[in-house]
């Protein structure tokens, strides 16, 4: 009789810890489904962001945001990993081809007022880039500008770079990141390389590379501002002249004469070398 009566009052708290312990877990499964909801539409906004409020995010903001232009590409594995300790990677994705990518990224609140990114910042990436992290494809993503000696460096170490024009046209346009780099395999040529060749097999016509067609007179830019206005063209809708070597070396006279043509036709003044 004794046992009859002592099992009601274990059964009665038993019930209450059951319904305590299904009530915490669907708060803990509506809690995490809220934050997934909200780090999506957070994700969103930073993946729309346009070129004018760029400057005003701060370096994680700009971080998360070049993380989603990597996702809106394509790309897969992608992480953001920037902070003290990153040894020189802010961004870490895997492209459809499986190479690996390590980006570093360096925001300026000026935009391109902002202090220029110099070849310090090109070392400590070259530095790391390969030797530690592997990648395949090594960028540094700034939205402002890139000094002369530091773009000397990268070219010599085959590291590529994102500035501000190129950032914009990333942004805005449909184009995945590799192919506005023309990054392909496992090195990373020219940044037009993906230009398709259109010399007919043994052509005996006089090739420029851009260096030779800035020397000789044939356009007004030298050639790293010239494979920007190039880029440029893209968003521009002004057809790329087709390189002889289809890397995007080497063009004859007649093509370069024929793009630039496509420029005046729009009414825009070819804007002269910048010092």
């Amino acid at each position: 009789m004794y046992t009859a009566l002592a099992a009601p009052p274990a059964f009665l708290w038993f019930l209450p810890l059951m319904l305590l312990a299904s009530a915490t877990a669907g708060w803990l499964l509506a809690t995490q489904h809220h934050k997934r909801q909200h780090a999506a539409a957070f994700r969103c906004q930073r993946s729309c962001c346009s070129p004018a409020r760029v400057d005003g995010l701060d370096h994680r903001e700009f971080e998360y945001l070049v993380r989603d232009l990597m996702i809106r590409d394509g790309a897969t594995n992608v992480r953001r990993v920037g902070g003290a300790g990153d040894n020189g990677a802010d961004v870490v994705a895997t492209d459809p081809a499986g190479q690996l990518w390590i980006i570093q990224c360096k925001h300026r609140k000026q935009g391109l007022g902002g202090k220029v990114v110099g070849v310090q910042e090109f070392q400590v990436l070259n530095g790391t880039g390969r030797p530690v992290h592997k990648g395949n494809a090594v960028v540094l993503v700034t939205n402002g500008a890139v000094g002369k000696r530091a773009r000397d460096f990268a070219k010599s170490q085959k590291l590529e770079i994102v500035d501000r024009l190129l950032l914009e046209d990333w942004i805005v346009g449909d184009r995945p990141i590799w192919e506005l780099l023309g990054v392909k395999g496992s090195t990373a040529p020219s940044a037009l390389s993906d230009v398709q060749s259109g010399a007919p097999a043994g052509s005996s016509e006089s090739v420029y590379s851009l260096a030779e067609a800035y020397d000789a007179g044939l356009v007004p830019w030298k050639p790293a501002t010239m494979r920007q206005y190039l880029l440029r063209s893209q968003r521009r809708g002004v057809p790329l002249p087709r390189s002889r070597d289809g890397m995007g070396h080497l063009y004859t006279a007649a093509e370069l004469d024929e793009w630039l043509g496509h420029w005046r036709a729009q009414g825009t003044a070819l804007p002269q070398q910048p010092e």
